[in-house]
């Protein structure tokens, strides 16, 4: 069946990874800092970014010692043959599985002033030296320690199985929080929010099944200590050309689909994430079973390694059969409908990206597909789009924006909202130079009306597109609705 061609938000903001992405700051954005080994001076600075120590790359080879792994210089990264190294994930089948199919991982580089630096919280353990940062000093030390008698100065890397969490009786909030080659500041602490989903691996395309990282250590451990769990979310590259087809040709080709499989769990594990967000888009139809088959495997060493599995899926449509929802949910811990998008950038008329009875009417749909309601979790936009039509009825653009675009927007022209009794929102129309601007509004109303669905279906929670589009004043409204939930391990 041909599927209808709809432009999610996710989509028009997706990078592709063929392209070369360099991470580049300068001096001027950090303070330098004495690199220190056993109390004694090296000789060497290096910087401290966003709780991440990062050391020059001329250091590799002293102070910092493992010759298996290749400082790429053209493409700005560390490679590393998970082959042969001697890791130790959290079982055998687990650990043979990497060794096998991982094949070469990459660290990405920084590069300041025209000297390249690696982040040593993410490879310490690969360089075996550990470190403390006091004042203007990283302070570093060889690397010792056991854990169950397992002596972690003879590995290269250990990834121990986690205590994976487990839902109790509260609801829970998920956020996505979008990334290109540069992660952005850890969300402040909010009481309603629980799981921050960072948009960190994606499958390379056209490539031999490797993934594009763009994962940072330094995020992950600022998160837990703000008390959030941290879900990466894995995509297909939707956005890239030729993605589409690709994700078919690795659904068929076991070297492709278990290299991709064994690298993410390799990076999930690498930067301590707490359970894995799967966002494949633009998947044929007939590739339904395969989506099916590649999330059974990936259940299988999550399970392993402890991390809750989680995947997103469009609303319920003749042409969203890609999604088998019934066998999907069968190998995940939650199953997110992206309930967004109602109208999109090429809708022929304007309207809600979300009006309550569309949302609804999705999880009904989804619950009839065999779904159960407390693995569901209901997808929030935290955006909207401004609709200008010209005096003809024309849509002469339709820009999406964040509701603290709409919250400016409303107070600079002073305009006050009315509420749409149907879509259940708030709505404005306001003059825009030759156009009418018509806005049906998100925010703390509809989040309301949208928790009430949470609630009526017995649904698990909510998962939010995208963190940054969202005002903090919506947060509490969450809070008030769910209790908070306690995370007592990872």
């Amino acid at each position: 069946m041909k599927k209808k061609v709809l432009v999610f938000t996710f989509i028009f903001m997706m990078i592709s990874s063929n392209a070369l992405l360099f991470l580049s700051f300068s001096a001027n954005d950090a303070d330098l800092y004495r690199i220190n080994f056993n109390n004694k001076s090296t000789g060497f600075y290096g910087y401290y970014i966003k709780n991440t120590p990062y050391l020059p790359v001329s250091i590799i080879g002293s102070y910092a010692s493992n010759p298996g792994i290749i400082v790429d210089t053209a493409n700005q990264r560390l490679n590393i043959n998970l082959a042969v190294q001697n890791i130790m994930m959290a079982d055998e089948q687990t650990t043979n599985f990497i060794k096998t199919y991982a094949g070469t991982v990459y660290i990405p580089l920084i590069k300041i002033d025209d000297n390249l630096y690696f982040p040593l919280n993410t490879t310490q353990q690969f360089f075996k030296i550990s470190y403390n940062v006091s004042g203007n000093e990283i302070n570093l030390r060889a690397y010792s320690g056991k854990v169950s008698n397992i002596d972690l100065a003879s590995l290269d890397f250990y990834a121990p199985k986690k205590n994976k969490w487990k839902q109790g009786a509260s609801k829970i909030n998920l956020a996505w929080q979008y990334v290109d080659n540069v992660t952005p500041e850890a969300p402040p602490k909010y009481n309603g929010l629980d799981i921050i989903s960072p948009t960190w691996f994606h499958l390379i395309t056209n490539g031999d099944g490797s993934v594009e990282n763009n994962g940072d250590k330094g995020y992950t451990d600022v998160c837990h200590e703000k008390g959030y769990m941290v879900w990466a979310t894995i995509t297909n590259n939707m956005s890239t050309k030729g993605s589409t087809n690709f994700t078919t040709q690795t659904f068929s080709n076991a070297a492709l689909l278990n290299r991709s499989v064994a690298q993410y769990i390799f990076y999930s594990c690498l930067y301590d994430v707490d359970g894995i967000n799967i966002d494949y888009e633009d998947v044929i139809d007939s590739d339904a079973a395969g989506l099916v088959n590649f999330t059974r495997i990936m259940r299988d060493y999550t399970e392993r390694q402890g991390l809750v599995l989680s995947i997103d899926t469009l609303i319920p449509k003749p042409w969203t059969i890609e999604y088998d929802r019934k066998a999907l949910a069968k190998y995940v811990d939650y199953l997110a409908v992206m309930t967004y998008d109602e109208h999109y950038s090429s809708s022929p008329q304007p309207g809600s990206i979300s009006s309550i009875p569309w949302t609804e009417q999705a999880i009904k749909d989804t619950i009839a597909e065999g779904v159960p309601a407390s693995q569901i979790l209901l997808g929030v936009p935290l955006y909207t789009r401004v609709w200008c039509i010209d005096s003809d009825g024309k849509i002469v653009s339709n820009k999406s924006a964040s509701m603290m675009f709409m919250q400016t927007t409303l107070q600079e022209k002073e305009l006050t909202p009315w509420y749409l009794p149907y879509e259940q929102q708030n709505y404005i129309e306001y003059p825009d130079e030759a156009t009418t601007a018509k806005v049906w509004i998100e925010d703390a109303v509809s989040i309301q009306n949208r928790i009430n669905l949470v609630k009526k279906y017995n649904l698990a929670g909510t998962a939010c597109w995208q963190f940054s589009q969202g005002s903090s004043d919506i947060w509490p409204v969450f809070d008030q609705n769910y209790n908070p939930i306690s995370i007592k391990s990872r």
